[in-house]
């Protein structure tokens, strides 16, 4: 960025806040462990990135994997969508998973996870957490996971060669393969890419003890096998100082997969048991065709992006007529719904003054939930338009500090299923400071405001026959405040940083009915309570020629305070019923995490191994909650149980360089039986595993 002064240490900190945006030079971050500032959080922390170097080290094949040794990050058991995932505790009904800054708020049902990524297909992946700052896009109240998916120019960089390919492909022990391929190139204009990869896994084996609950004397989990496919297709053009992408992205899951995909079968529960559970073949896919612009040095601007893009996340069952959710048996075949997405976004980076940069612009996005049937002649297809506006200045006051305000606005449009609409917006101011004392050594503050407008109704329950879903006169978006402290010391050897956090959401968002906001009955989506959440996250981490030794810990405690009102019960008793909800889309207790990794490269021959520990402390009866109110008490009769897993990786690389990787893993060495805290099922986590991947690159 020409005529803009920086300190030298905080040119690396600000090149950092680019990593949401389509700039190629992004791509040679190369570790875990760097330190980031994320352009939605303007505080220096520790933000975890995964890279392809990293993915090539790796014999991961999805981003639970990838990121199982960042404490402040929880995923559920099982496979695919069975997962939750977590950040801070808070659920994914309030984080985005962005891929090419294309992103959605909706689900297309409660019992299933809402996210789907195939790490094979990006370049680079970043962990925004907490409120966002300004720039950080639509409905940032408790972070999201920003991928950038993989180009043709970043991998023939350094590179003499004007064409290249990849190859690459993987076994495991739970009779799972995996083999991708990448082919890609460039002329003096022109750039393209084709990647796919394929995931095929059985049936896995949970831990030692375990009994499947459909076999008892199987080990195996019961529909957790999953086909997953996904490809991408990429066409890039540079004139000059302006670049275009146009690229499509295709990810699917397939399967033998139950109505209530974060629950097992278990025959000796009568709400789990197979009738219950209707198992059938059912795909989940995510499509995203995006157009993107880069352009550099335009006068008023140095940068600027813009992209628009159309992402369509849908659920396809070959039989749901053992589905009550989607219908039941009113329904006749197969059945298909969808939730569409057309959104865009348009961002410029202004050099004010020789020390301050502006960043604005605006994003756009508009979704339409598109039910497979509507059993009801009075409901219309729920259809939601959100659109923002920022302004975020980056200013260097005196030697050794950078503080950063900025000023957001976000508005929505709101179609209900009754057709009854409803709008409002609100305004959200962001604030963060850097200060060096010291060599090495940063103290960072911020204190942001973001909101989230209301959630539409699940897709598969948008037909109509379980109740019609409207919204109230005076409803708005919940608006969370975040207030986070943070400091980081790295002089090349040694490494120590962390933060803590106080969230605060007010007008948080749930419903009149009150049967966890998904009930047979007409309700009204409300603001009904607060959430609070408070924690902290620590790293330390020592790298000397070959050794390096990391560890880490995080803790939250979110807590909702729901409003209430006197209703009925499923046995037709009168009762308090909690307007919020208390299903594990929304939040879950999850003990105090420790994360540990110790390993060691040689020279000859170039080798590394690992080995990584988690540890999950457990959570007590009396603080297996996150809401209180009306029925929903502060406390459970059951805790969680506390557990520990331990891996070994190994990554050899036979030409000494990053040309062929050949990678051996071992996890859950010892064969534990465990359950992550990260989801409200009974599913196990896997048992032990090992696994074997070779990629290369020519």
């Amino acid at each position: 960025m020409r005529n803009f002064k920086l300190l030298p240490i905080t040119t690396a900190i600000m090149g950092a806040l680019y990593v949401g945006n389509a700039s190629a030079e992004k791509s040679d971050m190369a570790t875990l462990d760097t330190v980031v500032v994320t352009s939605n959080q303007g505080l220096k922390v520790q933000s975890n990135v995964v890279t392809t170097k990293l993915k090539d080290e790796s014999t991961e094949t999805d981003l639970r994997g990838l990121f199982k040794y960042e404490p402040s990050i929880s995923l559920g058991a099982g496979n695919g969508t069975s997962q939750y995932l977590y950040i801070r505790g808070m659920g994914q009904n309030s984080i985005d998973v962005k891929i090419d800054n294309a992103y959605s708020d909706s689900q297309i049902h409660y019992h299933q996870g809402r996210h789907m990524l195939d790490p094979a297909l990006v370049k680079i992946v970043s962990v925004q957490k907490g409120a966002g700052s300004a720039s950080a896009g639509i409905g940032q109240t408790n972070g999201a996971i920003i991928a950038k998916t993989l180009d043709a120019l970043d991998l023939l960089k350094d590179s003499n060669k004007n064409i290249g390919a990849k190859i690459g492909g993987g076994v495991s022990s739970n009779h799972a393969h995996n083999y991708n391929a990448t082919v890609f190139g460039k002329g003096e204009i022109f750039d393209a890419l084709i990647a796919g990869n394929r995931v095929k896994e059985s049936d896995y084996k949970g831990g030692k003890h375990y009994q499947s609950g459909i076999n008892p004397g199987s080990n195996r989990v019961p529909h957790s096998a999953l086909d997953k496919i996904s490809y991408l297709v990429k066409l890039g053009a540079t004139l000059g100082e302006q670049r275009f992408v146009l690229s499509h992205l295709n990810e699917q899951h397939e399967g033998e997969r139950t109505v209530r995909e974060e629950f097992p079968i278990d025959e000796s529960n009568p709400r789990l048991n197979t009738s219950r559970q209707a198992p059938a073949n059912r795909k989940m896919s995510v499509t995203n065709t995006n157009l993107e612009w880069i352009g550099k040095n335009l006068g008023f601007a140095q940068e600027a992006t813009a992209n628009v893009y159309r992402l369509v996340h849908s659920r396809w069952s070959a039989n749901d007529k053992g589905n009550g959710y989607a219908g039941g048996d009113r329904n006749n075949g197969s059945t298909k719904t969808k939730v569409v997405t057309h959104g865009a976004n348009l961002n410029f980076d202004s050099s004010l003054h020789k020390n301050i940069l502006l960043k604005y612009g605006i994003n756009y996005r508009h979704q339409e939930v598109k039910p497979h049937a509507k059993f009801n002649p009075q409901i219309v297809n729920q259809e939601k338009t959100d659109t923002g506006l920022y302004l975020e200045a980056i200013t260097t006051l005196i030697d050794k500090i950078i503080l950063t305000t900025g000023l957001r606005y976000d508005h929505f449009n709101f179609k209900a299923m009754d057709g009854k609409k409803r709008n409002d917006g609100a305004f959200n101011p962001s604030v963060g400071i850097i200060y060096e004392p010291i060599e090495y050594l940063s103290l960072s503050a911020s204190h942001n405001y973001a909101t989230r407008s209301p959630r539409m109704h699940d897709a598969v329950m948008s037909h109509g026959a379980r109740g019609i879903i409207t919204i109230g006169d005076k409803t708005k978006a919940e608006q969370a405040r975040n207030t986070e402290i943070g400091f980081n010391y790295n002089d090349g050897m040694f490494s120590f940083d962390g933060s803590y956090f106080w969230q605060d959401i007010k007008d948080a968002l749930g419903t009149t009915n009150g049967r966890d906001n998904h009930g047979n009955d007409a309700q009204e989506i409300v603001n009904a309570g607060k959430i609070k959440n408070r924690g902290y996250e620590l790293n330390i981490g020592y790298h000397n020629n070959g050794f390096t030794a990391r560890v880490g810990v995080a803790h939250s405690k979110p807590r909702f305070y729901s409003q209430t009102r006197w209703g009925t019960n499923r046995q037709g008793q009168p009762e308090e019923i909690s307007l919020l909800s208390g299903n594990p889309e929304y939040a879950s207790a999850i003990g105090r995490t420790w994360t540990a990794s110790l390993s060691y490269r040689f020279e000859q021959p170039n080798l590394e191994i690992g080995v990584h520990h988690r540890i999950v402390e457990k959570v007590k009866a009396s603080d297996n909650y996150f809401i209180t109110g009306g029925t929903l008490k502060t406390g459970s009769e059951e805790g969680k149980d506390g557990y520990n897993v331990t891996d070994i990786t190994l990554n050899w690389k036979p030409f000494n360089n990053d040309q062929m990787n050949i990678n051996i893993a071992i996890d859950n060495v010892a064969n534990k039986l465990y359950k992550p805290h990260g989801q409200r099922g009974q599913f196990p986590g896997r048992g032990r595993e090992y696994r074997l991947g070779v990629n290369y690159t020519f």
